[in-house]
């Protein structure tokens, strides 16, 4: 088991120069959807996939995109395989066009910019006038279409929970919480670098820190890997869950449900782990010599395996908690 561990850490660290994406990438939000789905129990997925299908885009972003392999498969394959997709499908509604776009797509529903700070001055220059929507709750007059990741998993539950709310829509709002839980567990939608000159708004989650072909961000969604396969995927998923040190993680995680505090574990591993030294220390010398950062073209490969063992541990506590969000809900 330790020799699979290690081994799923090594191909994370291959598959780390992906292309750019957002959020967990595809592999990344199926594989804690997929372990999720091993948590619940038969009657609760079955529940969850019959109200996907009051979706009103199942039959064009869900039915008709199933592939030939998993139709020609079991009933039980296909519901796994449809539960899998809502977890990407807020990612597929940015591509939507005119009326669909914009109301399916809430870009600022995927993340929070929890102020990381680079150097004192920028502190105090910043932290009193912060641009940032970092609340913790929903306040009254609160606007819908600005809400962070926290505000959105509020109000996306508590419309899962209303008997007023109609399926059509539940279908909907069930997509999004299983992709923001994943999202909240990824630590770059937690964070942001903030400085005077080069990012008095924030570097948005890492997405202006280039590095090589990439950014911060595309990398550490990529860290969960890229395959496009639902065989690759799924066993993923399982060598996750089988091993006894996620296993126990994710449990204990599951006993806290606390949307706060998934974003504070996620700020803490950004500010500890993801904005290194060696990125900090290029953005305090770009920030001296002229307020825009300069590329870098690479990071040490110790910084890459120590990513691809958080990102495991993350989607071990994501795929638990996500299953007892949803064991909840009924």
């Amino acid at each position: 088991m330790k020799r699979f561990a290690l081994l799923t850490v090594f191909v994370l660290f291959l598959t780390v120069t992906v292309r750019p994406t957002q959020a967990w990438n595809y592999a990344g939000h199926r594989i804690i959807a997929a372990i999720a789905w091993d948590q619940l129990t038969p009657e609760r997925r079955m529940e969850l996939v019959q109200l996907l299908k009051q979706h009103p885009r199942f039959e064009q972003d869900f039915q008709s995109r199933m592939p030939q392999i998993i139709k020609d498969a079991t009933p039980e394959i296909q519901a796994r395989w449809l539960f899998m997709r809502a977890a990407t499908w807020p990612d597929i509604a940015r591509s939507f066009k005119d009326a669909d776009r914009e109301k399916y797509h809430h870009g600022t529903w995927h993340y929070i910019n929890q102020p990381i700070y680079l150097d004192e001055a920028s502190k105090n220059a910043l932290s009193k006038q912060l641009s940032a929507n970092v609340a913790t709750s929903i306040k009254a007059g609160d606007d819908v279409l600005g809400f962070n990741i926290i505000q959105a998993l509020e109000y996306c539950v508590a419309q899962l929970k209303d008997p007023r709310v109609s399926q059509a829509d539940k279908a909907v709002y069930f997509c999004w919480v299983m992709h923001l839980v994943g999202d909240s567990h990824q630590p770059l939608h937690s964070s942001a670098l903030f400085s005077r000159r080069m990012f008095p708004e924030g570097d948005r989650g890492g997405n202006d820190i280039r590095i090589a072909k990439s950014n911060l961000h595309s990398q550490w969604d990529g860290l969960l890997g890229n395959s496009f396969k639902d065989s690759e995927i799924v066993g993923q998923a399982v060598g996750i869950e089988r091993d006894p040190a996620n296993k126990r993680l994710g449990e204990s995680a599951a006993r806290d449900l606390n949307y706060v505090t998934w974003i504070n574990e996620s700020h803490e591993l950004a500010r500890e782990k993801g904005y290194s030294e060696e990125i900090l220390e290029a953005a305090r010398v770009s920030e001296a010599e002229g307020g825009k950062f300069q590329k870098l073209s690479s990071l040490p490969q110790s910084y890459y395996r120590q990513a691809g063992s958080i990102a495991v541990k993350r989607a071990a506590q994501a795929g638990w908690r996500l299953a007892a969000v949803l064991e909840s809900m009924r």
